[in-house]
C-alpha cells in the first residue's frame, strides 16, 4: 500500500507544528526560569510576555509560510497546541525546577569567594574608612580657616 505524497506532506506539517509548539513552550520556560532567579516588577513581566507572544506569532507565521504556503489549517493549530500540552505535561516542571535548582547552586558557589573576600576586607577597609573621614574632616577645617582669612584680607582692601 502506497501512501500519497500529499498525505506525507501533511504529516510532515503536523510534526513540524507539534515540534514548534514544544519549542515555543520551552522558550517560555526560559522566561519562567529567569523570573524565578531574578525578581521582576509586574510591568516588566507583562512586557516580557508581550514580546514572547509577538515572537511566537512571528515564529508560527514563519512556520506556516514555509511548511504550508501560509495556509492556516486546523490540524496545524491543533499540532501546535498538542505540542505545547505534551511539553507542559511531560517536561516543563522538570526543566524549570531542575534549571532553577542548578543555577541557584552555581550562583551560590560562584558568589562564595566574593562573600569571603568582602568579609575578609571588611575590617581593614572599615579602619581605612574611619581614618579617611578624620583626614577629610581635618582638611575641611583647614580650608574653612584659609577661606575665612582670605575673605578678611579681601574685605580690608
Amino acid at each position: 500500500m502506497k501512501v500519497s505524497a500529499e498525505i506525507l506532506k501533511e504529516a510532515d506539517v503536523l510534526l513540524t507544528s507539534f515540534l514548534t509548539g514544544m519549542i515555543l513552550l520551552f522558550v517560555y520556560d526560559l522566561l519562567r526560569i529567569m523570573r524565578r532567579l531574578v525578581s521582576h516588577k509586574s510591568w516588566v513581566t507583562g512586557a516580557e510576555d508581550l514580546l514572547f507572544w509577538i515572537g511566537s506569532a512571528v515564529a508560527l507565521f514563519a512556520m506556516l509560510y514555509r511548511e504550508n504556503s501560509g495556509y492556516i489549517r486546523g490540524f496545524v493549530i491543533g499540532g501546535v497546541v498538542a505540542g505545547m500540552l505534551t511539553y507542559n505535561l511531560l517536561f516543563s516542571r522538570w526543566v524549570v525546577k531542575g534549571s532553577v535548582f542548578l543555577l541557584e547552586k552555581i550562583l551560590f558557589l560562584v558568589s562564595r569567594p566574593i562573600v569571603w573576600t568582602a568579609r575578609l576586607l571588611k575590617g581593614p577597609l572599615g579602619h581605612l574608612k574611619k581614618m579617611l573621614k578624620k583626614v577629610l574632616r581635618f582638611w575641611k577645617k583647614q580650608l574653612k580657616k584659609l577661606w575665612k582669612a582670605v575673605r578678611i584680607g579681601l574685605c580690608k582692601l
